[in-house]
């Protein structure tokens, strides 16, 4: 199922506003401590840069659909993001009929 371009935006801004509320809280502790802003600055933009990475990747599981071979023990899989109902099918059937299988 694709996601509309609204949508898309809505997501967005609220994976920047959520990362940029975590920051900001470790600005906060962190002055409250004395921290010097040489410090602090640094500290707040990887912490932003982590948060906007992490839900980047959990939206980006939530919004794809995993296909997993079926041999036992086989570890291949194929993710489809914003596929339709035709793609998911065909890509079912690739993960299930690919010639090698890969065992942990």
């Amino acid at each position: 199922m694709a996601q509309s371009p609204t949508r898309r935006r809505i997501t967005s801004a609220a994976l920047i506003a959520a990362a940029g509320t975590v920051a900001a809280w470790i600005a906060v502790q962190l002055h409250a401590y004395g921290v010097p802003i040489g410090l602090i600055t640094p500290c707040v933009l990887s912490v932003l840069s982590s948060a906007l990475w992490l839900l980047i990747r959990a939206e980006e599981a939530w919004s794809s659909t995993r296909h997993r071979c079926t041999a036992t023990g086989c570890t291949f899989e194929v993710r489809v993001q914003n596929g339709s109902a035709a793609d998911n099918r065909r890509w079912q059937e690739v993960a299930a009929a690919h010639p090698t299988h890969h065992s942990v």
